[in-house]
């Protein structure tokens, strides 16, 4: 369990806010339509965990004064959850938790945001049966959001709630 422990913190240490490193991410991987929403998440001072939910249920077609709306829900009518929240909970799994779902991510240790919003917008794309570019964008601004708020705040203010 220690040396778990540590090779988590290792795979942690990769992962930190780079205003750089998600501009180019977002140049790669954003759709023209959503990379102004993304790019105000990477240029936000002093963000909360709030400012990046309201850029990401206005990405998600959420938050209905948003400049764009898109149908954003989808998957079995056993599970109607919103899309941001799925998103969040997606990211809350990587960054926050030892699970299986991700051991394999967490155990090489070398994902960088690239491969950390792919990974992420793959597994929110499936549950909801989108292409992954209609995610990527609303998935950085999560990672933006757990990294840039802090990982530690990030992963308390958006724990789970418990049954």
């Amino acid at each position: 369990m220690r040396w778990h422990s540590w090779k988590r913190r290792d795979f942690m240490d990769e992962l930190n806010f780079d205003p750089e490193a998600f501009r180019t991410v977002a140049e790669a991987l954003v759709p023209a339509y959503q990379m102004a929403a993304v790019l105000a998440g990477i240029g936000l001072a002093d963000a909360t965990d709030e400012d990046f939910d309201a850029i990401g249920t206005a990405l998600t077609g959420e938050r209905t004064n948003a400049g764009f709306i898109f149908l954003a829900r989808g998957g079995t009518a056993k599970d109607q959850k919103s899309l941001w929240g799925a998103i969040k909970s997606e990211t809350y799994d990587l960054l926050c938790t030892t699970s299986k779902k991700y051991a394999d991510e967490r155990k090489e240790g070398v994902l960088s945001i690239k491969n950390a919003v792919l990974i992420l917008a793959t597994a929110v794309a499936g549950q909801f049966h989108l292409a992954v570019g209609v995610v990527v964008g609303a998935v950085m601004v999560a990672l933006m959001s757990a990294l840039k708020v802090g990982r530690n705040a990030w992963c308390e203010i958006n724990q789970p709630a418990k049954a």
